[in-house]
């Protein structure tokens, strides 16, 4: 190539030089309107870059993560991949991505970026191997006309959620106090409970939330606390939530709550979009995250973003897109509609969304960081991966009485004690 790209540069090497050029980006978190949101900023980059063509993938959600995985092993085949918090240690640790540091420090939009944006830049250490695209927050969904008929104020503790959900749940109706989710990633939502028990001063770091404070690699799950979070938990399942929600995923867990199955759902930004096309406005809410016995509401900082891979035979025109999808403005028009929480300071003097309406609830969590924490499992460990792959199918297994609590409790105990002997400390 006869010329250089400046990182953040709008015109790219490509342009100059007359190349044509095709980037291929694939998704984790699909969804057809989240495809066509990228889609349009993608379209709009290639009116202004005539020679490069954005082509998107778009796998199915449950199994995306494991089709980047098979796509990243290979070699080829895709030039930026959706990273996730879930992931993106993997990702790293395999050499399939690589950091995108010369590009950031000369990009002109690096000091609007958010404290959050900047912890999930550098999540796996010191080097920039993801631009996040915005944060997943959740937050409590209820049908506000179940609750009212019944009589029940909106719940804002999980005891609060299991008393409403036992009230509301009619099983020759088919209707149910809560969307359960009992399948991939249903753990995650066991942790929260757990955490909301617990509180995060108990802990050693809120980025390995298996692990206690001074604990020399002791885990949470020998704690009294934790077991009586566990069972909390199986009776959110057992006496509020279908059956069959021990294989909801996301989709039919949200369908659960659009479909007037269930009357509450623990769910992300990203469904608001949902209710309000799918549901008559009055009829529904979504509420601040509940709080635990510790008086905290501990959840995943879920979050994110766009990788460039290690193999890509063209990184200054990879970078310059990952970055163009980042701008400001690009930023804020991507999360109003899809919903999530902007990665750029000056999101909400973009657009007055961010402080309205149900996002609000957002930004009042925010703003009371005693009661809202974040947290999440010890991902910087190589046996995360592994973990993830088991984890679910021992939580069914309990969930379905083949083991007991007991028996749970010590296999994640093991697990976690041996991860801490075999690598020590990561937090």
């Amino acid at each position: 190539m006869c010329a250089t790209l400046l990182p953040g540069n709008a015109v790219s090497v490509a342009a100059a030089d007359g190349e044509d050029i095709t980037i291929t980006m694939v998704e984790s978190l699909t969804s057809a309107e989240r495809t066509a949101i990228i889609r349009e900023i993608a379209d709009k980059y290639e009116e202004e870059h005539p020679n490069i063509t954005i082509e998107i993938i778009s796998p199915p959600l449950e199994n995306a993560d494991n089709k980047i995985t098979q796509m990243l092993m290979s070699g080829s085949g895709c030039d930026i991949v959706e990273a996730r918090d879930l992931t993106i240690t993997q990702y790293v640790n395999n050499q399939w991505i690589q950091p995108m540091d010369s590009y950031l420090d000369a990009w002109e939009e690096k000091d609007t970026l958010t404290e959050a944006a900047q912890q999930a830049i550098y999540n796996t250490g010191d080097a920039a191997y993801m631009m996040p695209y915005g944060f997943l927050w959740r937050g409590l969904y209820v049908h506000t006309d179940w609750l009212e008929e019944a009589g029940i104020e909106t719940p804002s503790t999980w005891q609060e959620i299991y008393d409403a959900g036992v009230a509301l749940t009619d099983t020759d109706a088919n209707r149910y106090g809560f969307a359960f989710r009992g399948a991939t990633l249903g753990y995650m939502y066991a942790d929260t409970v757990i955490w909301s028990w617990l509180g995060t001063d108990q802990l050693a770091s809120t980025d390995a939330g298996y692990f206690l404070k001074d604990g020399n690699g002791a885990t949470i799950f020998t704690l009294p606390e934790t077991k009586e979070a566990l069972e909390f938990y199986k009776s959110l399942f057992t006496d509020c939530s279908p059956a069959d929600s021990i294989a909801w995923g996301f989709a039919e867990m949200v369908q659960g709550f659009i479909g007037g199955t269930a009357a509450m759902l623990i769910q992300d930004p990203e469904v608001i979009s949902s209710c309000e096309a799918d549901l008559e406005e009055g009829t529904w809410d979504l509420v601040p995250f509940p709080t635990g016995p510790s008086g905290q509401a501990v959840f995943p900082n879920g979050f994110s973003g766009w990788s460039m891979t290690s193999f890509t035979e063209h990184p200054d025109e990879v970078a310059d897109f990952i970055l163009y999808l980042s701008n400001a403005e690009n930023n804020t028009y991507f999360c109003k509609n899809y919903a999530t929480i902007p990665i750029h300071t000056t999101a909400a003097e973009m657009d007055s969304y961010f402080e309205e309406s149900h996002f609000s609830i957002y930004m009042d969590m925010a703003n009371d960081g005693d009661t809202y924490r974040t947290c999440s499992a010890p991902m910087k460990y190589n046996v995360f991966a592994a973990y993830k792959s088991e984890v679910d199918t021992m939580y069914q297994k309990w969930l379905t009485d083949e083991i007991t609590t007991d028996e749970l409790l010590t296999w994640l105990d093991d697990y976690w004690t041996q991860a801490y002997a075999d690598e020590g400390e990561k937090f």
